[in-house]
């Protein structure tokens, strides 16, 4: 059985696999509500294939900007969804080796959990920075350093 809400840490996983299947590396992530929306996503996978067919420099010139990108939205629904399909994944031996945007998250969303966020963003790019707003009667705690 799945639970009705997850954690930061279980849903900020679950966002995280799927953008790995999408191969974007580099977006803004907000809670917002009840959804988690991912802004200025790009997809590094259209990258990686040009860099293939034209080769590396070139792909910049070929693929054209395309303009922003539509923002994709998860509900608690969508995480819980999400979250039986990776575990019938992982179930039958069919795990992605290799990507850590899944872990890496899920440390952020363990952060947030234990400094009892209500709200965040997130930019993830070649450098992360988290702004959060946690309940104002929460005393803080030391954060400890994780290894990725």
């Amino acid at each position: 059985m799945i639970p009705a809400n997850f954690s930061y840490s279980q849903s900020l996983r679950v966002i995280g696999q799927t953008l790995e299947v999408l191969r974007i590396d580099t977006f803004t992530l907000e809670k917002m509500g009840e959804k988690y929306i991912v802004r200025n996503w790009e997809p590094s996978f259209l990258k990686s294939i040009s860099e293939k067919v034209w080769g590396p420099g070139d792909s910049d010139k070929i693929l054209l900007s395309p303009g922003p990108t539509e923002p994709l939205i998860y509900t608690s629904s969508d995480t819980n969804r999400l979250e039986a399909l990776g575990q019938s994944r992982r179930s039958s031996g069919s795990v992605q080796e290799g990507l850590n945007l899944s872990l890496a998250l899920r440390v952020v969303g363990d952060y947030l959990d234990r400094h009892r966020a209500v709200a965040f963003d997130i930019s993830w790019a070649k450098a992360v920075r988290l702004n959060t707003k946690a309940l104002p009667m929460v005393t803080r705690m030391r954060i400890s350093r994780y290894k990725i």
